[in-house]
């Protein structure tokens, strides 16, 4: 069967990325497909939509909701009207798109990059028609640099979540939120491989208080991040500060959060503005080492760490089930703990002290991302998902 493939971009740059990488695949397979940005009306043909859509076996594919709503002036949605499947690939926590997916405008099929967030959508979002699971893929560039020659010891792409100074109030609790900002911050500091979601319904589970899914979906759409934001930040500084009590070259893009009035940084750290995903890629092949604190995805994983391992460096990083299942710690990957940064910083002294050890698994790494874990692989699944519903 011959599938049309209506490709919805969005505005926002990293996103655009992963679809042109979408894109390129769709053309080396002679896939029939239709690029439109919906951010941009004035840039596409309307008519050349409506004779896409008339066609047969049409789908729409998205990230993060480019495009779903898309509707005629009547007000009826393009896709609902021509009984089109529209396929959202989200990159983000599913909690950041409720709007869409408590009440989907058409049949909606949903990507998730984490096996907790496919559950939180089936539990939360019952109205989206299905979900799969698929982490975000890599992207190789050029020609590798021999690793030896590589001039960047350590990079880290990726910026610090911003410091919270107060939490705004919950009028949920009769203490406005004050303990269970405390008590699930220490579940969660006490458990980093608790996805946030879980350590919110433990903090009620340890009160023997029963709470409804509309009240636990209210508190993660809403709470969630900053407790979420207030981990993330303190696990990277500490390990970033682990690298520089070590003397460590690291050079960080999108860094500028990781400024801190009690955590503070020497020179060994270079912190440069966010740059866009080419220009991060031709970073990423001058490093030997590419550091990963992966988002809060314990059970997933985004495309950060392949975009290393595809590029040519070698990926220390986080733990993460998606991650433990396919590489093999010290083989093609180094992992490590996030509550022992120390160590961390001695395993990327060591790799730097011995680089031809560090090359062995950094070429293990591209070869095993280039099996299982690039962006046409993913496409290759979406694909093939699209052809069960189509």
């Amino acid at each position: 069967m011959d599938i049309n493939i209506l490709f919805a971009f969005g505005r926002h740059d990293g996103l655009i990325f992963f679809m042109e990488q979408f894109v390129k695949t769709a053309e080396k397979n002679n896939i029939n497909y239709l690029s439109v940005d919906f951010t941009k009306p004035e840039s596409f043909d309307s008519y050349e939509i409506e004779e896409f859509v008339n066609r047969t076996n049409v789908v729409m594919f998205t990230f993060n909701n480019y495009g779903i709503k898309f509707s005629y002036s009547n007000g009826e949605n393009v896709w609902k009207k021509h009984n089109i499947p529209v396929f959202d690939y989200i990159v983000d926590h599913p909690r950041n798109f409720d709007d869409s997916m408590e009440n989907p405008p058409c049949d909606l099929y949903v990507f998730a990059l984490d096996k907790d967030h496919v559950d939180f959508i089936k539990r939360f979002y019952p109205k989206v028609k299905g979900v799969f699971f698929s982490p975000n893929g890599g992207t190789y560039m050029n020609d590798l640099i021999p690793y030896l020659d590589r001039p960047i010891d350590v990079i880290y792409m990726g910026g610090c979540q911003g410091k919270i100074n107060s939490y705004p109030i919950i009028n949920y609790f009769k203490d406005e939120g004050k303990d269970f900002y405390i008590r699930t911050l220490e579940i969660m500091f006490g458990n980093l491989m608790l996805p946030t979601e879980r350590a919110i319904e433990t903090y009620f589970a340890e009160k023997n208080i029963l709470i409804s899914d509309d009240d636990l979906l209210f508190l993660n759409k809403n709470y969630a991040v900053y407790l979420e934001n207030t981990v993330r930040r303190r696990t990277k500084l500490m390990g970033i500060k682990a690298l520089d009590d070590l003397g460590i070259h690291v050079e960080v893009f999108g860094g500028l959060g990781f400024r801190d009035d009690e955590i503070v940084l020497s020179d060994n750290i270079v912190l440069h503005d966010r740059i866009s995903c080419t220009d991060i890629m031709d970073k990423i092949r001058q490093a030997k080492i590419s550091l990963c604190f992966t988002p809060w995805f314990k059970n997933g994983c985004s495309e950060k760490n392949f975009d290393s391992m595809l590029n040519g460096a070698l990926c220390v990083t986080d733990k993460g089930r998606y991650l433990e299942n396919h590489y093999i710690d010290g083989h093609n990957i180094i992992f490590f703990d996030l509550t022992n940064p120390a160590q961390m910083a001695a395993d990327i002294k060591w790799l730097l002290d011995n680089p031809d050890q560090a090359k062995v698994i950094a070429q293990r790494g591209y070869e095993t991302a280039c099996m299982y874990d690039t962006w046409e692989n993913r496409f290759n699944y979406v694909y093939e998902t699209m052809l069960t519903i189509v």
